[in-house]
């Protein structure tokens, strides 16, 4: 008569299934993970957005005001401008709330990113899959001493992560801790 299966005590399965499939003598214990390093955004990284968001702003609403201060149309030139102002406003909103949401985690497994305010997404990156990671930073980012890193993996249709607004000490360190540095 074989041995009653009895759930191990780290498996949540029912043991009728553990003794059909012989499952948890070889899944790992969970115990040994510790908590995530957090990689919080760069605390003024809304102001890097903000800098961006009026440029774009600008771009859009700049041809519509000349226009129509050039042909005489206020009605044109000030409706230009208020699209320009709520573009600018609805950025500034949209970018608070993704800061919110924002969250960047690294276990002993993997990083973990989530992000996104209208479409959510959580990318989880095991350590295994990654292949090499990049630091970039451009004018204004270095000037805000913010960088983006870029992780590369293995076999997926998701071949690189990209994580925007980190501080540039936090996307060195996450860098160096995927490495195993």
């Amino acid at each position: 008569k074989p041995p009653a299966a009895t759930a191990a005590p780290h498996c949540a399965w029912p043991s009728t299934l553990l003794a059909r499939a012989g499952a948890c003598r070889s899944m790992p214990i969970l115990s040994r993970m510790t908590d995530p390093l957090r990689y919080p955004l760069h605390p003024r990284v809304q102001d890097l957005w903000f800098w961006q968001s009026l440029i774009g702003s600008a771009v859009i609403a700049l041809p519509g005001m000349l226009a129509g201060l050039l042909s005489g149309n206020w009605l044109l030139a000030a409706a230009s401008v208020l699209v320009g102002v709520l573009l600018l406003l609805l950025a500034r909103h949209y970018y608070r709330r993704y800061a919110a949401q924002f969250r960047c985690e690294l276990s002993d497994d993997g990083l973990l990113v989530a992000r996104g305010v209208w479409w959510r997404s959580e990318h989880y990156t095991p350590r295994a899959r990654i292949q090499h990671t990049e630091v970039k930073q451009g004018p204004i980012a270095r000037h805000y001493e913010m960088a983006t890193l870029k992780v590369y993996t293995a076999g997926t249709h998701l071949g690189e992560l990209e994580v925007e607004g980190l501080a540039h000490a936090d996307a060195l360190s996450l860098r160096d801790h995927l490495l195993g540095r």
